[in-house]
């Protein structure tokens, strides 16, 4: 039997200020909300060219969606995979935002982590690697 489950459809982020959230999102993601942004928003829904949905909500705790894996490692909760993954780790060091190191994960491609202002961990990942195919 197949699996019920077509995609994931929405990610729910927790956010101290939506609106604040929204500008870094579009500074540096390049995400557009769906719509316009009051500045006392309780959430802000911005689109991925997929048509999937990522939601900002804010949260009554500061709060983000990260957590501790069993080996004590810093985990988050979301992979995006993107178009232009070095040009995206440029413009994000240039532009100032929290990111790790790039890491060569061989055959699973490369990725790196950024922060957003609430601290909620993103893998950034750039896809799989082009094999060559064998002759």
């Amino acid at each position: 039997m197949a699996s019920f489950i077509k995609r994931i459809e929405t990610i729910y982020l927790p956010v101290a200020n939506p609106k604040a959230s929204a500008d870094w999102y579009a500074k540096h993601l390049k995400l557009k909300a769906l719509g316009p942004v009051e500045s006392d928003a309780t959430q802000v829904q911005l689109t991925l060219e997929s048509g999937q949905f990522i939601f900002l909500i804010q949260s009554k705790d500061r709060v983000n969606a990260n957590f501790t894996e069993i080996g004590g490692e810093d985990q988050c909760s979301i992979t995006l995979q993107v178009t232009d993954f070095h040009r995206l780790y440029e413009e994000l060091l240039v532009n100032g935002a929290e990111i790790t190191a790039i890491e060569d994960n061989h055959d699973c491609g490369q990725n790196f982590y950024v922060y957003d202002p609430d601290g909620n961990k993103l893998d950034i990942w750039s896809d799989w690697p082009i094999v060559p195919e064998s002759e």
